[in-house]
């Protein structure tokens, strides 16, 4: 296992076994020291050499927390300590590469050359390729003028890291002194695009810039001390559980089988087929339902290869699709064991040969919250795909989402190959290389295989996907006709190193990565004309244990299939095998529940709803495990997502990344359940991921919630086909003299940024509106309205409810929007989508005023569930698209007109849009109807017929301080579905996933908020932006001051199919026609942009999800 984690495995060695170190101490020393390392990526480096030293009061002969302290230390710039510890982690073992490294680092720091040098060159001679030690010592060499050797370790480094802007700077320059002037400049155009786009990497003075070996590590449970090598005393037994024996098939094809909760007890079901029968479980004993399975009963007559279960309809029963040789079937669960064959209503395309396929999977290759449809080539026809259209029909999306490749697929496993967050799909045809399609996510895929390592051609048999060397990538088994079968291990950095397997793989026909000790560690069984193949998983190596878990008597040499899960509810992996001759067989795990293990059964809300392509991270103590869900046959992994745990009897924290992107984690994990083997539920929540940065006021008390805002500077989200909304980057935020208060003689304003996004803050002022103590002054604000772009405020005096409100029903929503109470009218029918509703209108009849010709403005508070990109690809595919809300007047016929396209809708919660009735009526009647299919929730609704007032007076301030900081995250606070937030009550759960690039350096940032030029604050999820303005005078009597905040910026969030939404680059600016913009638009980086760009934004973040540890940081 050549992955850089089994590089500290082997610096490991030296640890003590675990039988000599009491289990609950050591299990608290490690998680002492995984939040330490969790703890550095937040930057919070004395709290990490605390976490790290009592890791160390806990077991003080831990190398693991020595070395992890060691670099906290040198962070922390306490570097008289931080040596004594490396020099000492080297005297025992002198081969350390972190310690060598991090002594050179400090050596560097203190200005001493040669000592810097010596330890870097120790380190490279043991990894030669490492960028960081080449780096450093081509950097000594060009300030020694040695510049022959610099290049050569620049070199090196480049060619390790084409992208690593460090490296290709450093290179250029020692190039330029040596007279090499056209290779250097050249490439200083590559390191000038990489430093614009945000895609190079660095390696710096900050810590996960300073390289890989001077990054804290946390442990997995693989490392040597925390294996248990002795044999478990488990063996497969091969048990009757009610199946009755099987009858021989003439068919010359094998049958279908799968697992799958048909009912909602939470056991698993069987569905096989050829011939057709399905069995409900009763407490892992199976029954016989198949006279009571409606149309899958009359399944006989065209042998089907493979069967996979999913809610294609998303109507919360699970479902079965089938590849036959003549056909595809899909039925549908209509619930009670009953289904429906639905395959013509459902458009399911007809089959284009008669040669049946050998895999197939339900996979959401669009994150649109519904499953999609992959069947692997025939050899006579290629790859299709069937792409859900979310209205229970499917449309043949072979050919544009470029995956219809003429092959002979034997397996497919929709995964996350690269930690993209996006469901990529390995297809393994026999004869050929394997096929890895990564998602464009513009609803395209391209094979990536020969890019990533994955170039090797064999006869492929059968695929098993797992992380099992615990780097977080998925690794993957090929079994190959004739010969040892082949691991592809994920270098962590989303390439793969293929090695061979195991011996006793050879000819394996199918294979799993399971867990069957619960020890933590995945192990592989397959399955081999020999019988049954158990490769136990020791953490740097594998050990041999068929012979000894299963009995001369398991003769499965003929199966093409094998299943495995908790079947009979005692904590631990079974295993089912079915092969073509019509033979299944059950085989008992006695034993391996004498460890513990934590089933998780997942429910997508905003995600499909059986949750497949979700992953799910663990951390229990010491131990750390990924697993992926699956909906795929053959099965690459177990039917249920089984953690083991070992001794440990419960997860300290599990995290979900569902394919909606949202990130969930659980922390309330009862002992009990580990032991009484009850599947434990996570429900997903229909958590917005992301919204606009949040405002908070000082009201004289506390800091009280306002609204999100900003949220017309959005860039990125999805429209249509390769088309994104244009961003409106600037608001106005009307603030009341109730909310907004002097503290010691400043107006005191907190900004966070509490989602999944990155915030541009480009410029900030406060706006004092002076005006008569009897009025109320609201801007021109609101998404789509008609007079975006203009700088208007309107006066409003002794505001009034309509005199009625109906809904489409006809049904009167008064009591609804006559106050502001948060009781919202909510009259309208929600679509599955997000954000979307059926069409619907609001009829008010503002007054009695007829033939009035006077001002009249409609003020209308409120906020709207707004879709995200997703949710707008998933409505595109049927058809459906939002309409902004449309106003309506009755003409002299006595119909509906509208007079005005857009009246807009609010995107602050909340927000009041002001409508300008003046001179909009054809009659003299005063009705008015609003019309849309957003879903937009009104509180309070008034119209004002006052004359306007000019007799205000606008008095504007600048901060007088401006600072960036961490802070968290607010207590979230639904009100009848509308979110705000408690601002007294901070959590650090490790909810989001970080976007990747350099942020704004915490501190003083006012000189970033002057003027509007490009030049912005970038501020990370989870910070805070500090705004002081300096008081003003209380109003004259009879007068009173209504606050507006002025805020330029953008956002953008992580949806998928959002514009760029991986990184911080591309910037936005004032001048871009689009976002992302091509290549013809580029942001105007000039040299004092540049200058302030390196001042300022020196805080890097790689993208992706913080460690899991984070959520237990209290």
């Amino acid at each position: 296992m050549k992955s850089y984690l089994f590089v500290f495995l082997c610096i490991l060695q030296c640890l003590l076994p675990l039988s000599a170190i009491d289990f609950v101490s050591n299990e608290d020393a490690y998680r002492a020291n995984n939040l330490g390392v969790a703890l550095l990526e937040q930057y919070k480096h004395e709290e990490a050499v605390e976490r790290f030293k009592k890791a160390l009061e806990l077991r003080p002969d831990f190398p693991l927390a020595k070395i992890n302290l060691a670099i906290a230390l040198y962070n922390a710039q306490k570097l008289v300590e931080s040596k004594q510890i490396v020099v000492a982690s080297l005297i025992e073992t002198p081969q350390s590469l972190q310690a060598n490294y991090i002594l050179g680092l400090i050596w560097r720091t203190e200005n001493d050359q040669q000592e810097s040098l010596a330890a870097f060159r120790r380190v490279v001679a043991i990894d030669p390729k490492d960028v960081g030690a080449n780096v450093n010592i081509g950097q000594i060499f060009a300030q020694q003028r040695r510049y022959d050797e610099a290049i050569r370790h620049f070199q090196i480094a480049y060619d390790a890291e084409p992208y690593n802007t460090t490296a290709i700077y450093n290179l250029a320059t020692a190039l330029q002194r040596t007279g090499e002037r056209e290779q250097a400049a050249e490439l200083l155009k590559t390191f000038q695009i990489l430093r614009e786009n945000g895609a190079g990497t660095s390696i710096g003075l900050n810590y996960l810039e300073q390289g890989r070996y001077a990054e804290a590590a946390a442990s997995t449970g693989a490392e040597s001390e925390l294996v248990d090598n002795a044999e478990p005393k488990i063996i497969f037994q091969e048990a009757n559980i009610g199946l009755p024996p099987a009858r021989p098939t003439r068919s010359p094809v094998s049958s279908g089988a799968v697992l799958f909760d048909m009912d909602g007890d939470q056991d698993l079901d069987l569905a096989l087929t050829n011939p057709a029968r399905i069995f409900r479980n009763d407490k892992g004993k199976f029954i016989n339902a198949t006279a009571v399975s409606g149309d899958y009963a009359k399944l006989n007559r065209d042998a089907a290869t493979r069967i996979i279960a999913g809610d294609f309809d998303s109507d919360n029963l699970t479902d079965l699709f089938l590849v036959r040789g003549k056909s595809y079937s899909l039925y549908k669960n209509v619930g009670k064991g009953k289904f429906s064959d639905v395959t013509a209503k459902a458009k399911i395309p007809a089959k284009q040969d008669l040669v049946p396929s050998l895999t197939c999977a339900f996979v959401d290759v669009d994150h649109d919250g519904d499953l999609d449809i992959f069947v692997g080539g025939t050899g006579k026809s290629g790859n299709r795909l069937f792409r859900n259209n979310g209205d229970s029909t499917f449309k043949d999306y072979s050919a544009e989402s470029r995956l219809s490749r003429e092959t002979l697929a034997v397996s497919v496993v929709p995964t996350d190959f690269d930690n993209r967050r996006d469901i990529d799909l390995m297809v393994l045809a026999a004869g050929e290389p394997p096929g890895l399609y990564r998602n464009l996510r513009d609803t395209t895929f391209r094979d990536v295989a020969g890019e990533v390592g994955l170039n090797q051609k064999s006869a492929w048999t059968c695929a098993a996907a797992g992380d099992f060397n615990k780097d977080t990538f998925v690794d993957f088994f090929f079994g190959v006709a004739g010969g040892r079968g082949v691991f592809a291990i994920s270098d962590g950095r989303g390439k793969f190193e293929i090695e061979d397997a195991p011996p006793g793989t050879e000819s394996s026909s199918t294979a799993q990565f399971l867990d069957y000790d619960n020890d933590g560690l995945l192990d592989l069984i397959a399955i081999t004309p020999k019988g049954f193949v158990v490769s136990r998983n020791l953490g740097n190596r594998w050990t041999d244990a068929s012979n000894k878990i299963f009995n001369a008597t398991a003769d499965v040499a003929n199966s093409s299939q094998m299943l495995s899960a908790d079947i009979d509810g005692d904590g631990d992996v079974d295993l089912m095998t079915f092969d073509k001759r019509g033979s299944f067989r059950f085989f008992r795990n006695d034993g391996g529940n004498a460890n513990n293990a934590e089933i998780l059964r997942l429910q997508g809300r905003v995600s499909n709803k059986t949750a497949f392509g979700a992953k799910i991270d663990m951390r229990s103590g010491s131990l750390a495990q990924k697993l992926e869900s699956y909906s795929a046959s053959p099965a690459p992994a177990p039917s249920q997502t089984i953690f083991g745990l070992g001794k440990r009897v419960k997860p300290d924290a599990v995290r979900v990344i569902w394919t909606s992107g949202i990130v969930q984690s659980e922390i309330d994990f009862p002992s009990t359940v580990a032991k009484n083997n009850t599947p434990f539920k996570i429900e997903e929540l229909d958590r917005k991921p992301s919204s606009c940065p949040y405002l908070y006021t000082w009201n004289g008390e506390q800091f009280e919630f306002i609204t999100d805002f900003l949220g017309g500077g959005e860039m990125g989200n999805w429209a249509s086909a390769g088309v994104y909304h244009q961003p409106d980057s600037d608001e106005f935020v009307r603030i009341t003299s109730d909310q907004l208060k002097p503290r010691n003689g400043r107006y005191e304003i907190r900004v966070t940024n509490e989602l999944e996004e990155v915030l541009f803050l480009d410029t900030v002022k406060l706006v004092a509106v002076e005006h008569d103590a009897d009025s109320e002054v609201y801007p021109n604000e609101g998404l789509g309205i008609p007079t975006s772009g203009k700088q208007i405020l309107y006066t409003a005096k002794k505001a009034e409810s309509p005199l009625s409100a109906m809904s489409s029903d006809g049904k009167s929503v008064l009591p609804k929007i006559e106050k502001l109470d948060r009781n919202f009218y909510d009259s309208f029918k929600s679509l599955p989508i997000r954000g979307y509703a059926e069409q619907h209108e609001l009829t008010l009849n503002l007054d009695d005023k007829k033939n009035y010709k006077g001002r009249t403005l409609l003020l209308l508070t409120g906020w709207t569930d707004y879709a995200f990109s997703s949710d707008n690809l998933a409505a595109a595919q049927s058809g459906k698209s939002l309409f902004m809300p449309y106003l309506q007047v009755k003409n002299t016929k006595g119909e509906w007109q509208t007079v005005i396209e857009s009246i807009g809708i609010s995107v602050g919660r909340p927000q009041t849009v002001v409508v300008d009735l003046t001179g909009k009526f054809v009659t003299g009647g005063r009705e008015v109807r609003i019309v849309t299919n957003f879903k937009t929730y009104w509180d309070k609704i008034e119209v004002d017929t006052s004359l306007p007032n000019s007799n205000f007076k606008q008095i504007e301030m600048l901060p007088m301080q401006a600072g960036l900081r961490e802070r968290g995250f607010s207590e979230e606070v639904i009100t009848n579905g509308m979110i705000s937030a408690n601002y007294n009550k901070v959590l650090n759960d490790g909810r989001w996933k970080y976007f990747a690039g350099r942020f704004t350096r915490f501190g003083d940032v006012k000189p970033l908020l002057s003027s509007i030029d490009d030049t912005f604050v970038i501020s990370k999820t989870g910070d805070e932006i500090i705004l002081s303005f300096a008081a003003i005078s209380e109003p004259p009597t009879g007068r009173k001051y209504t606050f507006l905040l002025y805020a330029d910026g953008y956002s953008k969030e992580m949806d998928i199919n959002s514009g760029s939404p991986e990184a911080v680059f591309p910037m936005p600016f004032k001048a871009m026609k689009n976002y992302p913009y091509g290549l013809n638009e580029k942001y105007p980086m000039g040299r004092e942009k540049e200058n302030i760009f390196d001042l300022y934004n020196t805080r890097l973040v790689r993208g992706g999800l913080p460690k899991i540890e984070a959520i237990l940081i209290k």
